[in-house]
């Protein structure tokens, strides 16, 4: 625990990439919903 806030640009990167990669595996589906809901 640092007493910093958590503004490192750096890390953010890290992170927003660590949630893209949880979401890839739901991307083929998401893309199904969209074309079957028609905003694709």
């Amino acid at each position: 625990m640092s007493s910093q806030p958590f503004k490192d640009p750096f890390n953010v990167m890290y992170f927003i990439g660590f949630i893209l990669v949880l979401l890839l595996p739901t991307l083929p589906a998401s893309l199904t919903w969209l074309k079957q809901l028609g905003l694709i």
